[in-house]
């Protein structure tokens, strides 16, 4: 994602693309759920294109002082680097566990202990976090089914009767998911140490061989990248 946002023109964007095809095409089951992700965010694409396309300078398109070809080609590009970056956070979210991400986080910034952050605090409140994002979905999912199985009660004409109802679903639905977060979070307490195991990687790099490896050279790559600029 670093990578994406920091080549400056197609030919550097060109490999990212080709390597971000070919994860989508390895993680195939995914494809469906990666398009729903693209597509809900298409009006800020297209947002993101019209701003560039009229509020640009440059060359213009057709003749036409307001739009800008310039404006057109850079918003292009934008938009493409902002596509893969939501494609390479989708992969990431769908293919890796909340669990596993709360403790990767967890062995990033477990150096910053040694200044004296309570970075275990920290990943217990991502933890919490991530589990806790499902349950919202789950609540509204279950919202919506109860109003289309509920859609012969009368309607109210009035927007104190509307705005009373309004009230009492979200009332109970905040109340509903600060139940099933008070559960989450005690389950988090009652699971003994296992947020705290990850002081156990207290070695530099605690990978196996061919992990360093990889590892390196990612690192290798990416700075190589930055070097040419």
């Amino acid at each position: 994602m670093v990578l994406i946002f920091a080549a400056t023109d197609w030919m550097k964007l060109f490999p990212l693309i080709a390597t971000v095809v070919l994860a989508v095409w390895l993680t195939s089951p995914y494809t469906g759920s990666l398009w729903r992700v693209c597509w809900m965010l298409r009006w800020l694409l297209l947002f993101t294109l019209l701003m560039h396309l009229l509020l640009s300078s440059g060359r213009t398109l057709w003749g036409i002082s307001w739009l800008s070809l310039d404006g057109l080609l850079m918003g292009s590009f934008v938009c493409v680097q902002m596509l893969m970056a939501i494609v390479v956070s989708a992969l990431l979210a769908i293919t890796t566990s909340t669990e596993t991400l709360s403790r990767t986080f967890g062995w990033f910034v477990q150096p910053l202990q040694w200044l004296g952050f309570k970075t275990e605090e920290w990943q217990k409140i991502l933890s919490l976090t991530m589990d806790f994002i499902p349950v919202v979905q789950e609540e509204i999912y279950a919202c919506s089914t109860s109003e289309i199985n509920n859609h012969a009660e009368p309607i109210l004409s009035t927007e104190a009767g509307r705005w009373s109802m309004w009230r009492q679903k979200l009332y109970g639905f905040v109340l509903r998911l600060a139940n099933r977060g008070d559960l989450i979070a005690h389950r988090i307490a009652g699971s003994g140490d296992s947020l705290h195991s990850q002081a156990e990687l207290s070695p530099l790099m605690p990978l196996a061989l061919h992990d360093r490896l990889f590892s390196l050279t990612i690192a290798m790559v990416v700075f190589f990248y930055w070097l040419a600029g």
